[in-house]
């Protein structure tokens, strides 16, 4: 039997007269991949920020990780990690430096050398951040969206020993 992830059930999202969102519902197994696509104007952000827990939605019900994104921000955040489609840091940061930083808002011990080799980029390790190329850039982005996974794995490590 899977565990259901997400689940979005008739989310609505209106702004003034224009409804971005009408009635969406949906939901997403662990371990499956899903993706959430449209043209422009079909509400796939406002989705997004709702279940990130940035945007209210107008009604309907949204659950990440068994969390209420509007009710339980905080323990939401240390569950969920984004890539969002361009990633800006400043130039001058290296790659280890950023994955370190980004390790630190979680407050919880941290093991950036396997994000490192996991997403390719041991090498890239004191490059600045203004020497990556693009697809670079991506993989760094999702190696620190990656962190709050990683950081539940460790803990769940220490448990069994």
């Amino acid at each position: 039997m899977t565990t259901s992830v997400l689940q979005v059930e008739n989310l609505v999202k209106s702004y003034g007269d224009v409804q971005a969102v009408r009635g969406l519902s949906f939901s997403v197994s662990e371990g499956e991949v899903f993706g959430l696509l449209g043209p422009n104007g079909a509400g796939k952000t406002s989705t997004i920020e709702i279940m990130e827990g940035l945007r209210t939605p107008t009604s309907g019900r949204v659950s990440v990780c068994g969390f209420d994104p509007q009710k339980n921000p905080t323990e939401l955040k240390h569950e969920i990690g984004a890539a969002l489609q361009a990633t800006s840091l400043p130039d001058k940061m290296k790659v280890i430096e950023a994955l370190r930083l980004f390790a630190s808002f979680y407050g919880r011990g941290r093991d950036v050398e396997n994000l490192l080799k996991r997403f390719g980029l041991e090498e890239k390790r004191n490059a600045f951040y203004s020497q990556l190329s693009g697809g670079q850039k991506q993989r760094l982005a999702l190696a620190m969206a990656h962190l709050p996974q990683q950081m539940r794995e460790m803990a769940q490590d220490k448990g069994r020993r």
